[in-house]
């Protein structure tokens, strides 16, 4: 397997494959870190945690309530998408609950053809908008959205106790 990233033909873009006990794992196990490396309120989580989200992944997750992007390089997890639908009022939307390119795949366009992918499927269920939350020091992400046309709705904040 290479380290690096031959261009972005290299890369193959789908969902997970829920019925491959290996490749979701793999994937939850990168959604799930995510938080607790960038979020002092998170804390990580055990490989019996990623096994039952896992588990119910399978059992309630549709094609038609969540998308579960991923893009691959020989096999290896190296950019994740995970989007659900929701209902708003009277609308439907879609919430971005996390996006990520490995460090050393960054700056190829992953992030952007997995938002493209994501956006699609949104439309595909009936979504007439997205969400999603940056960190406020994600100056990247803050730019690529911004390219992207998102624009800010509303603004969290938050204070530790």
């Amino acid at each position: 397997m290479t380290d690096t990233p031959a261009g972005l033909d290299a890369i193959t873009f789908r969902v997970v494959r829920y019925d491959d006990e290996r490749e979701l794992r793999a994937y939850l196990r990168i959604f799930w870190d995510l938080p607790a490396q960038q979020n002092p309120y998170f804390e990580p989580r055990s490989d019996a945690f990623v096994a039952r989200w896992a588990e119910a992944a399978r059992e309630r997750e549709t094609v038609q309530d969540t998308h579960a992007g991923v893009a691959l390089h020989e096999e290896r997890i190296v950019g994740l998408h995970l989007l659900r639908r929701f209902e708003e009022y009277e609308g439907c939307g879609a919430h971005i609950a996390g996006l990520w390119v490995d460090p050393t795949y960054r700056r190829m366009g992953i992030a952007r053809r997995l938002k493209q992918q994501g956006e699609a499927w949104a439309r595909s269920v009936g979504a007439t908008f997205l969400n999603t939350n940056v960190m406020p020091d994600n100056d990247a992400m803050l730019r690529l959205n911004a390219a992207e046309g998102f624009r800010v709705f509303r603004l969290n904040q938050r204070k530790k106790l």
